[in-house]
């Protein structure tokens, strides 16, 4: 009997390690399905640190360009800045001078309303009034022109 007991104990122990083989052999399946998973997933991973790892040095470099950028427009105000002070300063100027000028102006009409006042006392000469006052000053040059010929002849002897 003691090999009987023996046996049975052995054909037990054999049936439990078959069982716990077969409980083994799902659970190693199982992890290398999940293996497979994180293969997949590793693979995935490494591929995505490869792309940001680009977007980092691409982004890196749109800093430098910003910061170049920045700099430049810095000094592009700096120049509008005073060209603002500039063109400030110069509309007071012609502020000044459009002022002046209003002035002048005002002057130049008095003085057109003045000339126009003279004109209408001047139209009341006619035409013929001043054709005989040219023809009067071209027989006055022509005396003069006798008159010097004769002073002429006068001081030559």
């Amino acid at each position: 009997m003691t090999l009987d007991i023996l046996a049975e104990a052995i054909a037990k122990d054999f049936s439990l390690l078959r069982e716990q083989i077969g409980g083994v052999s799902e659970e190693l399946a199982g992890v290398k399905a999940d293996v497979a998973t994180l293969k997949t997933d590793v693979a995935t991973l490494k591929s995505d640190v490869a792309v940001l790892k680009t977007d980092v040095a691409t982004l890196k470099s749109d800093v430098a360009v910003l910061k170049t950028d920045v700099i430049d427009l810095k000094a592009d105000v700096a120049v509008l800045k005073t060209d603002v002070a500039t063109l400030k300063s110069d509309v007071a100027v012609l502020k000044t001078d459009v002022a002046t000028l209003k002035s002048d102006v005002a002057v130049l009409k008095s003085d057109v309303a003045d000339i126009k006042v003279e004109l209408k006392s001047l139209a009341g000469y006619t035409k013929e009034g001043f054709l005989n006052i040219r023809s009067t000053m071209e027989d006055y040059r022509l005396e003069q022109t006798h008159l010097r010929n004769r002073l002429e002849i006068l001081e030559a002897r």
